[in-house]
């Protein structure tokens, strides 16, 4: 975009978000283009949480807080579907639909992991979406105890923990 470009980012106060948009606004301004900030509570961001009462959904560029999900269905329906809940990005494509539902409807590994593999090269050639990283996914260590097992989720298995003497 030679000429650059001016669009509003709007996001949720909430954690790191505010500072991740200033991040995001002036690596853009290096290039030319000019991100205004649309910081708003979170109880505003999400309002309904429906289109077209939601400035989540409704804006044309947002961060919002993702946690982890056990299986990836739930990233790889609600915001990205074109019939998806959180669809955002208001991304609609009939492939990747149809792809996600051959994805879950798979009855072996090898034919999810085809149905993978096309999800992965669409959204990598579209990039509707980034999940750019997880901040809940954190856990604490101590010197001495070992054998638990930590989730994204924000789980903390304590079946095989063992605490050394000394």
């Amino acid at each position: 975009m030679p000429d650059g470009f001016e669009v509003t980012l709007t996001a949720e106060k909430f954690i790191e978000i505010p500072d991740y948009a200033v991040l995001i606004q002036n690596a853009v301004k290096e290039i030319g283009g000019k991100i205004n900030l649309n910081i708003m509570d979170q109880g505003a961001y999400y309002a309904d949480a429906v289109y077209g009462k939601s400035p989540w959904l409704d804006s044309d560029m947002g961060i919002t807080n993702y946690g982890h999900r056990g299986v990836p269905n739930v990233y790889l329906t609600a915001p990205l579907k074109s019939d998806g809940t959180w669809n955002s990005a208001h991304f609609k494509n009939a492939e990747y639909d149809g792809l996600v539902t051959s994805y879950i409807g798979a009855l072996d590994l090898e034919a999810q992991q085809a149905a993978a593999s096309k999800i992965q090269t669409l959204l990598l050639d579209e990039t509707p979406i980034l999940f750019s990283y997880f901040y809940d996914y954190m856990s604490a260590a101590r010197k001495g105890v070992t054998g638990t097992e930590a989730t994204a989720m924000g789980h903390v298995f304590f079946q095989k923990a063992q605490v050394s003497a000394g």
